[in-house]
């Protein structure tokens, strides 16, 4: 490519740029310069080609600075603060701003808004003409010291010049934005006044309502503080509570500054208030008619004066609720939450019919039920704490108010209601009104609070009487309750005993706190009944005669035998025969249900037995009956009969003489007793002879008699049976003789038996 062709490329690629460039709202539409870094490179305000003939940024239509006019003091530093707006009134960044110190002004410009990183950025040409560029973020401009009220805030879409002058003048400064096309909003003028003076505005301040309060506006020369004495300072009272200033005797006031340069004024309420007075000062440099100056309006400032009152509070607490008698608190805090003293602090409080004072502290002045206290000055922020102690005397809900009154009109109330209880203690004791000694004694306490408030460290204790015990086996039974709320009741069980028979009173206690006291009693009378049985039969018996036995069960108690059963259960050497009144005999035991036998009432029945043995009877009935019984015992000798039956027959008769004969001797015991010595002899008839002998026991001939050894013994129903031969040696009717004694007979038995010899 030659240079020519090089050149126009250049030139309709800036074409092409500036075209682009023109109307976007966030570029820099000023100058076309590349976006590179380095020194500061000087640029036309303007596009090249037609940018003084064409509206190149459409988005800029208003240019603000501000402030337009103001005074300083020479040797410091004034910033002027310029922003490009849209036909929106919104700032536009990256807009030109030339700044511009007119010939013949005072002043200079210090520095100038550089922000950015561009070669093109803000840059001083000289002390009067300077460039700068609206900035695309929020900045602070810091004054380079510790004061932050000072600093400048800055918007995205503003820039900056600072312009000093170190003699007094004045700086006519042109602002100008070269990016708005309307030759009538792209200028602002700028008038700077420079003079040697500086002031010290007062201060705002704090004051206690009713009281005065001196403002003093200091003037003197900036450059080396030597006090400006006659300037006139103006000072308005603009708006607040009504006041005056005193040297005046109205809301606006001149005085002339004296020799230290102090312009003293008195601001006084028209009555105490509270509120805010702002007030307005005018300093202005008198005229000097020697030398033709005119007076100048040096600097208008505000301050303010805000007017505290004291103020009081009471705030008044006590418990909720408190026992009757008991003493209490009540606790006052009186506060002056202001800045400033509340005098003359007086503080009353009247206790209601009911609640009855103690002591305080510190102590109160006391006329009847009316307490007070005289607590003088309670600095700003301070307080005074009281104690009231007291006691209520009856129950009921007291509302008791605390006031507080100081000068100014001050005054506060407060309250705090007391709920004065009386807890009251009920007992109810409940037990069976009768019981036998073998029942269990089941007791039930009952304590009730029937009064408004808790009762505490409730304790039941019930000492058993002597004679009663609990079931296990313990003499003092007692029951932590602990609280008892009003309206609330608690039980204990437990079961007592009884030792013997009796009437017992058994009293339970019921004790709280603060000497709450209750009881109760009950009564139980323990009764028992008491069986005896008598029995009684025939003294002996033989064996198979039958026996009759009388029972008679007796309650010898004090109270009705329930269910009471009579049962004789019969020896195994006897057996059952009848039974009167319903006796029913199984397996060997005959029973009586006998229902209820009350105190002192008797029953009788009968049975009867058979023996079947000899020996001893023993024969027990018992009586058993709910917490009872007995028996007794009937002996009966059972003796046996001992019945022996005697019998002889001869086994051959007839017989020839020379024949043998045999008899045979046969004892038999029928009776139920054993016989015993039993003796047995025979006689043999002359018509024969003696052969032989055996039985049982050895049988010895002495001629014709015949006597066998005593057979020791013959069980009932037993035989024993001899035998006797003999020879016949005469013919005849003979009789053959047989004798039987024994120990149970008093006399023999005697047998005979007929023989026939031939």
């Amino acid at each position: 490519m030659n240079t020519l062709k090089y050149k126009t490329f250049m030139k309709s690629m800036v074409a092409v740029a500036i075209v682009g460039m023109a109307g976007c709202r966030t570029h820099m539409p000023h100058a076309f310069t590349w976006p590179a870094g380095g020194d500061t490179i000087q640029t036309h305000p303007k596009p090249p080609e037609g940018g003084y003939y064409s509206n190149w940024d459409p988005f800029a239509v208003s240019l603000e600075v501000y402030p337009e006019n103001d005074v300083n003091a020479v040797r410091t530093q004034h910033v002027i603060v310029a922003t490009v707006k849209d036909k929106d009134g919104k700032p536009l960044i990256n807009r030109r701003v030339e700044w511009m110190i007119a010939e013949g002004s005072v002043g200079d410009i210090v520095e100038v808004d550089e922000s950015g990183w561009r070669a093109s950025r803000g840059y001083k040409v000289d002390n009067h003409f300077a460039v700068s560029h609206t900035n695309n973020f929020a900045h602070v401009l810091d004054m380079g010291n510790d004061d932050p009220s000072d600093d400048i805030q800055l918007t995205k879409g503003q820039t900056w010049c600072v312009i000093t002058s170190p003699i007094e003048g004045t700086s006519n400064v042109t602002v100008y934005a070269p990016g708005i096309y309307d030759w009538a909003k792209h200028k602002v003028f700028v008038t700077k006044h420079w003079f040697d003076v500086k002031w010290d505005f007062p201060m705002p301040a704090t004051n206690p309502t009713g009281t005065t309060h001196e403002f003093v506006t200091m003037v003197a020369k900036h450059s080396d503080g030597t006090p400006l004495e006659g300037y006139i300072v103006n000072y308005e009272i603009l708006d607040g509570p009504a006041g005056v200033f005193t040297s005046s005797g109205s809301t606006t006031a001149t005085v002339h500054t004296d020799a230290t340069g102090a312009a003293a004024i008195t601001l006084a309420q028209s009555s105490p208030a509270a509120g805010t007075n702002n007030i307005k000062i005018d300093i202005v440099r008198p005229a000097n008619e020697a030398c033709c100056k005119p007076g100048v309006h040096i600097a208008t400032g505000h301050t303010s004066k805000t007017w505290i009152p004291p103020e009081i509070n009471i705030t008044k607490s006590a418990p909720a609720e408190e026992r009757v008698n008991n003493n209490f608190n009540y606790d006052i805090v009186v506060t002056n939450p202001s800045s400033v003293d509340a005098q003359n602090v007086m503080v009353t409080d009247m206790l209601p019919d009911g609640i009855s004072y103690v002591s305080s502290q510190p102590a109160a002045n006391v006329s009847g039920q009316s307490l007070s206290w005289s607590l003088g000055t309670i600095a700003g922020g301070g307080q005074q704490a009281l104690s009231v102690t007291v006691s209520g005397t009856r129950t009921g809900t007291f509302h008791n108010c605390a006031d507080v009154r100081a000068d100014q009109g001050l005054s506060d109330q407060d309250c705090a209601d007391t709920r004065i209880t009386a807890p009251q203690l009920v007992l109810e004791k409940t037990c069976p009104a009768e019981v036998t000694t073998c029942d269990p004694i089941p007791c039930t306490i009952v304590v009730r609070n029937t009064g408004d408030g808790p009762a505490t460290n409730v304790t039941i204790t019930d000492d058993l009487p002597d004679g009663l015990t609990t079931d296990n086996g313990r003499r003092t039974v007692q029951f932590n309750v602990g609280t008892l709320n009003a309206g609330e009741a608690r039980k204990g069980d437990f079961v007592a005993k009884a030792e013997r028979t009796g009437s017992f009173t058994n009293r339970a206690t019921a004790t709280a706190d603060d000497g709450l006291t209750a009881s109760a009693d009950c009564t139980t009378v323990v009764t028992q009944p008491v069986l005896s049985v008598s029995k009684t039969g025939p003294g002996m018996r033989y064996i198979g005669r039958p026996a009759e036995y009388q029972i008679t069960v007796t309650n010898t108690g004090d109270s009705p035998a329930v269910s009471t059963v009579l049962t004789d259960t019969l020896p195994s050497s006897t057996t059952f025969v009848s039974a009167s009144d319903g006796g029913s005999a199984s397996g060997g035991t005959i029973t009586w249900n006998m229902g209820t036998l009350n105190a002192g009432e008797s029953r009788t029945v009968n049975v009867t037995v058979k023996a079947t043995q000899p020996g001893t009877i023993r024969n027990v009935a018992t009586a058993r009956a709910v917490c009872a019984d007995a028996s007794d015992e009937a002996v009966m000798e059972v003796k046996g009969i001992p019945a022996i039956l005697l019998e002889v027959i001869d086994v051959e008769d007839p017989i020839e003489i020379g024949g043998t004969i045999t008899y045979v001797i046969t004892v038999t015991n029928q009776g139920s007793a054993v016989g015993t010595n039993i003796k047995i002899s025979a006689e043999v008839p002359p018509q024969e002879d003696f052969v032989s002998a055996d039985g049982p026991t050895a049988g010895v001939a002495d001629g014709r008699s015949v006597t066998f050894a005593p057979l020791p013994s013959l069980a009932p129903r037993a035989k024993a049976t001899y035998r006797v031969i003999a020879k016949g040696n005469t013919v005849g009717d003979v009789r053959f003789k047989v004798s039987m004694i024994s120990d149970q007979m008093d006399s023999t038995v005697d047998e005979t038996e007929s023989t026939n010899i031939y």
